[in-house]
């Protein structure tokens, strides 16, 4: 369970971007995904896995995660927090630097997940999230001001500009592939039917592998079991269902958990975040254009 002092909120100004801090009693995030790119600093190391590759992330440092890139989290210790910033396609998309602009921020690691180097862009992330968050008690009109200002001149550093094929293809999530026509199936008989009753035997059968080989080869090429896979696949559609105002009880049978209680838990594993509050924190992307919408709301 995430502990009271998690919260979530928008800037009225900045269309397209959900600041998070959370504080979490539980080590690990399940495998998900989200639309646009993740941007994260946690007081404890964290080792991100995604695809077959694990990055571990010092305490303190920025992480960047990109749109569509399936990954889970383990932290080295626990309860922690994390402080983080969810940003649409749109938003990045638009983000383009400037004549006689700084440059792209170094970061290591892969285009999937990302370290930043200099320990200053932590420290300024950090204090974006400190002037946009004070000012909702505050009110203070001058905090409000210097964070969305150092947002915007530094978001060009953290974000690569999105390459024309993502462009194109950004509101859905690219099918991955293994380079192995029967794993391509597996990947996409779940992609497609995770809402019905779904078995490793019958996985098996549909591409004639024996259980122990598809779940071997599958976390081979994948990263990740088919059962953390049709896991995340599940509760990627409920909360897409419930960002657009669907009951979670519908969400959670639809989405093919077996009940409500079910779906609350694993909520809380992925998104540290209860489905009846997510539902209500997503009313907010309802008065926005969908184009502005965040990854995190779907």
């Amino acid at each position: 369970m995430a502990l009271p002092a998690s919260q979530y909120w928008r800037d009225a100004e900045l269309a397209g971007l959900q600041f998070t801090t959370n504080r979490f009693r539980h080590r690990e995030l399940r495998p998900h995904r989200h639309v646009g790119f993740t941007l994260a600093v946690a007081d404890t190391e964290l080792q991100v896995r995604s695809g077959t590759r694990v990055t571990v992330v010092p305490p303190g440092a920025l992480l960047r995660i990109a749109p569509h890139v399936w990954h889970s989290v383990q932290a080295r210790a626990q309860p922690w927090r994390e402080d983080a910033l969810f940003c649409s396609f749109a938003v990045a998309r638009c983000i383009s630097p400037a004549k006689n602009a700084l440059p792209l921020a170094r970061v290591e690691g892969d285009e999937g997940v990302s370290v930043f180097v200099d320990a200053a862009a932590a420290l300024e992330f950090l204090e974006c999230h400190r002037l946009l968050f004070l000012p909702t008690s505050t009110g203070d009109a001058g905090d409000i001001a210097a964070g969305r200002a150092l947002l915007r001149r530094r978001l060009a550093q953290w974000l690569p500009a999105p390459s024309p094929a993502e462009d194109e293809t950004h509101d859905t999530a690219p099918a991955p592939d293994s380079g192995d026509e029967r794993l391509n199936r597996l990947y996409a008989l779940i992609a497609s039917g995770f809402h019905q009753r779904m078995t490793l035997d019958s996985l098996a059968d549909a591409v004639g592998w024996h259980p122990v080989h598809v779940q071997r080869r599958f976390r081979g090429a994948w990263g990740f079991t088919p059962h953390e896979m049709l896991v995340g696949h599940r509760i990627e559609y409920a909360r897409d269902l419930i960002a657009g105002g669907a009951h979670v009880t519908y969400a959670a049978h639809a989405a093919g958990f077996s009940d409500q209680s079910h779906l609350h838990k694993t909520f809380m594993a992925t998104y540290a975040v209860l489905p009846g509050d997510y539902r209500r924190l997503a009313a907010l992307d309802a008065l926005q254009p969908l184009s502005a919408r965040n990854g995190i709301a779907g």
